[in-house]
């Protein structure tokens, strides 16, 4: 078998069966693991660099998120005490990220971070006396409303320049940059024919949502007309002004049924991710008055899956988790997705659905057998306040390397097994990855990055964390010797908050003392 073009521009590698294995974080990896790379490009640069193919439109919008979405950052702190040690509540914070010598000195010189090619000019898009004006500091608002040229603009020199020049009203607005440039300066603003002949440059008209009405309307009608000379003009059909641009649209014949609100989505697909996809379908059924709506969900639905599609969920459940999103968004509107003509969805929340389709991984089944006797013995006691439903609380002690990870997986696997719920969390990332389904427990319990005394997580009564917490039969919580008490109390004050009186949960703790540097307070460096 070769290498395969699919769908979507995501190709379908051949990886071939030849028993090479490596054991990494405790699983068995083989070729299909392997990301996709270039030899010669490792060899060249020296360092990680994964290669992909992208053959179709359908990618560049993740392409420009990986390159635009900026670094990681972090917000530090920095406070100064004064003579008495104390330390002024006012907190002055710095976002910083670490950076490399190389990348400082590429920095240091300007040199180019990316290339776009054919270059791409934004086109601005204003109602009648709605553009922007830029002024300094200190300067009189209305001097600079006043000043000439004030009231000119991109869009404003489009519809002068179709009166300049005769060629120009063949060409629609996101065409004008391949035969014009664009001059501004302190004086001027004008549209200018350009001298050089096969210098490209596209256009691209500033998106504007359905909920925007007017300015909508106006976008649709300068993607279709070409050369109206004024914003009147637009709105002039069969030689009568009417008295909006929507009005103008529907008589050009630009608005008919859902055409709009379907050229609006499909438009959307080329550069947002689906959430905003999401989004942006739950607005259009609050505010547009959509009359096709399941025909806007049947041709959308791909698109707005993408990111869920990704996982190992059926379409059934891809389709459920997209719903229960939409669901969310217009309840946050103040609408019931009931009164919808959608599909209607499992009443489960993402998070349980999440963890019950965890599979588990046949190795992890027959660790229960290869327990020693200490591991042994708490196994059969946290299994016992799991069936008995008495529940309990557990703390796991051990040095590093005597087995507390390969307990916890027993527990995960047994539990799982009988078709029960068992959450997996530890203090750190990296502990977490190690356990099947295993997540930090800040993300897992909506834990506050700023903790203190009577502190309680960030879930509420109704969210599908506090319905997971309900649900689970057993919790573990890895490297707990590692995080603050706040935080472990912030979970049990939430817990005793969401939970019945005979809800009785099985938790266990673990965690090594013994790499933990003791916490003394107000005491000294040394």
């Amino acid at each position: 078998m070769a290498t395969l073009q699919g769908k979507d521009s995501y190709p379908v590698y051949r990886r071939c069966e030849d028993g090479s294995k490596q054991k990494a974080r405790g699983h068995e990896l083989d070729n299909r693991w392997v990301v996709p790379y270039n030899p010669f490009l490792l060899r060249y640069f020296n360092c990680h660099i994964n290669v992909e193919v992208c053959s179709s439109t359908k990618a560049v919008k993740y392409l420009y998120k990986y390159l635009y979405k900026g670094h990681d950052r972090a917000s530090v702190s920095v406070n100064e005490a004064d003579g008495q040690g104390n330390i002024d509540e006012i907190k002055m914070y710095r976002e910083a990220r670490w950076v490399t010598p190389p990348e400082a000195l590429w920095r240091i010189h300007g040199f180019d971070l990316s290339k776009n090619n054919p270059p791409v000019m934004q086109l601005q898009l204003y109602l009648p006396g709605m553009h922007m004006v830029t002024y300094e500091e200190g300067q009189d608002i209305q001097e600079i409303l006043d000043r000439k040229g004030a009231e000119k603009s991109m869009l404003t020199e489009y519809f002068e320049a179709n009166k300049k020049y005769l060629e120009a009203r063949r060409i629609l607005y996101h065409d004008f940059p391949k035969y014009f440039t664009w001059q501004k300066c302190k004086k001027a603003k004008f549209w200018q024919k350009r001298k050089r002949e096969g210098v490209k440059q596209i256009g691209r008209i500033i998106s504007a949502h359905p909920a925007e009405g007017g300015r909508y309307f106006l976008r649709v009608l300068l993607n279709h007309v070409a050369g109206p000379t004024s914003y009147e003009d637009l709105r002039t059909v069969d030689g009568e002004i009417v008295s909006s641009f929507r009005e103008a649209a529907e008589r050009r014949g630009l608005i008919e049924a859902d055409n709009t609100l379907d050229d609006c989505l499909t438009e959307a697909e080329t550069f947002q991710m689906p959430s905003a996809l999401r989004r942006l379908f739950a607005t259009i059924l609050v505010h547009c008055e959509a009359s096709n709506v399941r025909g806007l969900w049947d041709k959308h639905r791909e698109a707005m899956s993408e990111d869920y599609c990704r996982t190992k969920l059926s379409m059934q459940a891809v389709q459920n988790m997209v719903l229960i999103d939409i669901r969310n968004m217009l309840q946050s509107m103040g609408k019931d997705i009931r009164s919808y003509p959608l599909p209607e969805i499992d009443e489960v929340s993402r998070e349980i659905y999440e963890e019950s389709i965890i599979e588990v991984d046949p190795d992890h089944e027959t660790l229960a057998a290869s327990l020693n006797t200490e591991q042994r013995s708490a196994y059969d006691e946290i299994l016992a306040a799991v069936d008995s439903g008495e529940g309990g609380v557990f703390f796991i002690d051990g040095p590093r390397g005597t087995g507390k990870t390969f307990l916890y997986k027993a527990l995960l696997a047994t539990v799982r097994g009988m078709g029960n719920i068992a959450v997996a969390t530890a203090t750190s990332g990296v502990a977490a990855s190690i356990m099947l389904g295993g997540r930090t427990a800040h993300s897992r319990f909506k834990i506050p990055l700023t903790i203190y005394d009577g502190l309680s997580c960030s879930f509420t009564k109704q969210s599908g964390t506090a319905k997971l917490l309900k649900e689970a039969s057993l919790i573990i919580w890895d490297d707990a010797t590692m995080t603050r008490r706040q935080a472990v109390e912030a979970l049990d004050n939430s817990m005793r908050d969401v939970m019945n009186a005979l809800d009785r949960k099985t938790i266990v703790f673990g965690g090594d003392f013994r790499q933990v540097l003791p916490v003394i307070r107000k005491g000294s460096r040394a």
